[in-house]
């Protein structure tokens, strides 16, 4: 018993010892993939706080926000990642108040880097970027932050974690009459839009594929077991077998990790979609909003202009019953008024279709109690810079990014296909017990176990395969001593590779199509911010125009007013004048909600949603 045990310890601790240099061999464990962090710097940015951190080689990274208080994390993979830098350290920028450098053992420096910590002064978003062996990250203010839910109203829940895709369920119509502006209309109706739901689901889905991707870095455990009755010579027999397999990858030409960072890149691609088709719907749901306050403002002006001819054709029948006026005068403004009244209706339909529009924008039923400001803000006085709105294009831009991410995703893509050729190193083993005997004899177990290494390469459409296992198993039926052998073995495939070579050129062809894409996107981009800025120019004139429209107009009632007084005109020249003031009033109004939605276009041409104002 005492050499039995002794047998068992000794199994386990030689297979220990060949899992331990196993991950000595593999490239994710490997002390050459060692990681050296260098430098974090910290300096404000025209948006906010810009972030460099130096490292000596590229590293696997998630990020992620927290609260209470803001944080930023970045949560290192690699778990070779060491730091040079000091552990802790405070800032004055817009945003990041201070950093912390976290190693695995729970202390600050000590040890592998687990993850860095930024404090952050207020709820931030990021964009990464890596440059000149730098990995950097731009931080910037949220650009809609929630608002304080009041009575009878539920607020949508905030966003959570930048890697973090939990399906929100959508918020409910508000139950009272709410004023809102196109801050608060975005993010209810960010809550409501199936498509952002379904891009929060996609991003769940590539973090499955990151964790599914670094589970292949890490030893297969499988329990085993397996109890045989049976008849063997006329007589019943037992037999079972129990123990642990492990199976380790050694080496695969790197294409595990290649695998594991294709993975984080495709997360953050998920990211930039999600990004994508919300600045596609801030400018859908921008221009009905924009639209709704302009028919409003042209309703209140139509009314306006409607209460003047009323009380002008009363005067006018004043007038006319006293002899003061012809009845071809009383005519000619009754002919106003009815005008007057035609255009208020055609105003009324523009605005119910109007606010319909933007109450099916935000997914709510027509019946919904919702508003918006009955006017626009003042327009901004600081012209925008065409070369600023390129600049921010080429760095938040989704299509840009996105198409740029498919270009890496496309490069990790051919090289995991290569890779596919080349070495491939196996380690399994197994320890465990089994026995077997006939019912006359006693069921008495040992010690079972092996330990293989198989090697793989492809020589163009053919593969070779060699492999060598170490197995000791305990008596079987019929043995009376244990079994110990040691099998070599090789195998050659013939033309068995020719899908991986097809791989290879599928996946050059892919890199070749996202390079082309990323090249379109970034021309498309650049006609879209050209459009957009051609867009709000002329909006900014049309505003300049009709506000000396409106002066001159403005002028031109007073006066004719004046005449009127001593009789020089007709109450009917002062009342056309006054149709022609409501009419650049409403062009007015028109002007604004182009001006809008020019900007609005520019954001999204940008993207940067909510950034020109």
């Amino acid at each position: 018993m005492v050499l039995r045990q002794f047998k068992l310890h000794w199994l386990g601790t030689s297979f220990g010892f060949i899992l331990a240099c196993s991950a000595s061999l593999c490239p994710a464990f490997s002390d050459d993939q060692r990681i050296s962090l260098q430098s974090i710097r910290i300096a404000p940015d025209f948006e906010g706080d810009r972030i460099e951190i130096q490292s000596d080689r590229p590293f696997a990274f998630i990020t992620y926000t927290l609260q209470d208080p803001d944080r930023l994390v970045l949560d290192v993979v690699d778990p070779d990642t060491q730091s040079d830098v000091s552990p802790q350290g405070t800032v004055q920028g817009h945003l990041v108040r201070s950093w912390n450098v976290r190693s695995s053992s729970g202390q600050s420096g000590s040890g592998p880097v687990d993850y860095i910590e930024f404090e952050l002064a207020a709820p931030s978003e990021h964009l990464l970027e890596s440059s000149a062996g730098k990995l950097i990250l731009h931080l910037r203010p949220k650009a809609h932050d929630l608002l304080p839910p009041t009575a009878g109203e539920s607020a949508v829940p905030p966003a959570g974690p930048a890697v973090s895709a939990v399906l929100l369920s959508p918020p409910p119509p508000p139950s009272g009459p709410k004023l809102w502006d196109l801050d608060q209309s975005l993010q209810f109706g960010m809550g409501r839009q199936r498509a952002v739901r379904v891009a929060r689901e996609e991003i769940e889905l590539a973090q499955m594929k990151v964790r599914e991707a670094r589970r292949a870095l890490y030893p297969a455990a499988t329990l085993k077991f397996s109890w045989t009755e049976g008849i063997a010579s006329q007589v019943n027999f037992t037999e079972y077998t129990s123990g642990l397999q492990l199976e380790q990858p050694l080496y695969y030409s790197g294409r595990l990790m290649e695998a594991y960072r294709q993975a984080l890149v495709n997360l953050h691609v998920a990211e930039k979609r999600q990004g994508k088709v919300k600045a596609d719907y801030s400018l859908e749901l921008a221009q009905e909003y924009y639209q709704f306050i302009a028919a409003k403002l042209s309703r209140a002006a139509q009314e306006g202009l409607l209460a003047e001819c009323e009380k002008f054709q009363e005067q006018a029948k004043a007038r006319f019953e006293k002899k003061l006026l012809t009845r071809l005068e009383v005519l000619n403004m009754e002919s106003q008024a009815n005008q007057a009244k035609f255009q208020r209706t055609n105003a009324e339909n523009d605005l119910a279709l109007a606010r319909l529009k933007y109450i099916q924008k935000l997914g709510l039923e027509p019946s919904a109690q919702v508003d918006v400001a009955g006017d626009f803000a003042p327009p901004s006085e600081k012209v925008i810079d065409l070369e600023e709105a390129l600049k921010l294009a080429a760095r938040y831009k989704p299509d840009i990014l996105v198409d740029s991410l498919l270009v890496t995703f496309h490069e990790y893509e051919e090289r995991i296909a290569k890779a596919k050729l080349k070495w491939k190193v196996d380690l399994s083993g197994f320890i465990g017990a089994s026995a077997a005997a006939f019912e006359t004899e006693p069921l008495d177990s040992g010690e079972d176990y092996f330990v293989g290494l198989k090697a793989t390469h492809a020589w163009g459409p053919h593969s070779t395969t060699a492999s060598v296992t170490k197995t000791k198993t305990s008596p079987r039926l019929g043995q009376t001593t244990r079994t110990d052998s040691t099998v070599y073995s090789a195998e050659m495939g013939i033309l068995d590779q020719l899908q991986g070579l097809s791989e290879i050129q599928q996946a050059q062809v892919n890199l070749e199509k996202a390079r082309r894409d990323l090249e379109d996107a970034k021309k498309a981009t650049f006609q879209e911010i050209q459009e957009a800025y051609i867009s709000y120019q002329k909006a900014r004139l049309q505003l300049q125009y009709a506000g000396q429209k409106i002066a001159f107009r403005q002028e031109q009632v007073k006066i004719l007013q004046a005449q009127a007084n001593l009789n020089e005109v007709l109450p009917s020249q002062v009342l056309e004048a006054i149709v022609k003031l409501t009419e650049e009033r409403v062009g007015q109004a028109q002007a604004l909600g182009n001006y809008y939605v020019a900007l609005a276009k520019l954001n999204k041409a940008v993207g940067l949603p909510g950034h020109y104002r």
